[in-house]
Formats: C-alpha cells, sequence, structure tokens
C-alpha cells in the first residue's frame, strides 16, 4: 500500500482544517487579548514609577488601563483616581487576567474584584496594591514602591 496521498484527498483535509481553525480563531475575542497585553509608557523616578496620561491614552478615561510594568496593573476608577495593582496570584503565583470588573488566575480560577479584593477562592489573600498619587496639573500618576522593589 502506498504512502502516497491524492490531490483530492489533500484538498478535502486541508478545507477541513481551514474549517475548524476558522472556527476556533473566530471565536476568540481579539480585542480582549490585546488589550490584556497592552503596556504603559512609564518611567522611573527613584524607586518609584510615574505614568503621564499624555503617553498612556488608555488612561484618559475612566475604567482605562495598562500595565505599568509586568507585573502591575494602573486603572483609573474615577476622575481623580487610580489603583495599582500586583497582577500576580497570591495562591500560586500565576498571571491574573483583568475580564471586565474583576481578575481572574487561569490557573486555579482566584477572583479579585478591580481593588484586588479576593472574592473567589482558592486564593485566601488579596492582590498586592500600590499607593498612586495623581498629579492633575501636570498629568501624571505616580506609583509608590517599596524601597526594596527595583
Amino acid at each position: 500500500m502506498s504512502d502516497k496521498i491524492t490531490r483530492r484527498d489533500f484538498i478535502k483535509k486541508s478545507a477541513i482544517g481551514i474549517v475548524a481553525g476558522s472556527t476556533v480563531i473566530t471565536g476568540l475575542n481579539l480585542n480582549v487579548l490585546s488589550a490584556q497585553s497592552a503596556k504603559g509608557v512609564v518611567r522611573k523616578s527613584g524607586d518609584d514609577l510615574v505614568v503621564k496620561l499624555t503617553d498612556n491614552p488608555a488612561l484618559t478615561s475612566v475604567g482605562g488601563h495598562v500595565k505599568a510594568t509586568d507585573e502591575i496593573m494602573l486603572i483609573r476608577t474615577d476622575e481623580s483616581k487610580f489603583i495599582a495593582v500586583s497582577t500576580i496570584c497570591r495562591h500560586k503565583g500565576c498571571d491574573v487576567e483583568l475580564e471586565g470588573d474583576k481578575f481572574v488566575c487561569p490557573c486555579h480560577g482566584s477572583e479579585y474584584t478591580l481593588q484586588g479584593k479576593v472574592t473567589t477562592g482558592p486564593s485566601k489573600d488579596n492582590l498586592k496594591t500600590f499607593e498612586t498619587m495623581f498629579d492633575s496639573n501636570g498629568g501624571t500618576i505616580t506609583i509608590k514602591m517599596p524601597a526594596d522593589k527595583n
């Protein structure tokens, strides 16, 4: 028996693969995926992080967010209030994902409010948060980092 595939069989199998692949791709919310990876423009000032609104248009409206670092999400919660939340799950250290108005751990299902408060386990500890200071005149948000965090 020959291991060769006929052109007709190749076309049939390719068509099935294209249909199956298209179904998977259309099921993905590409806007959510790209929003999750939006990295903000941030500069350091001593131990702290400084974020300019003009460099981060996502933060100009309430609900906007950017990743200040690989492990910190900055979210605008009000016209003059921002919150900086660690995106590291306190259960096993996985990266949590922002899904609407909550953080969700893809590893074990823990859920947290936007303020980092655990609402669904298995995690028993809240996400770490960092103090923020908004300078409306300068259009900057300072994220106060502990001196030992570099």
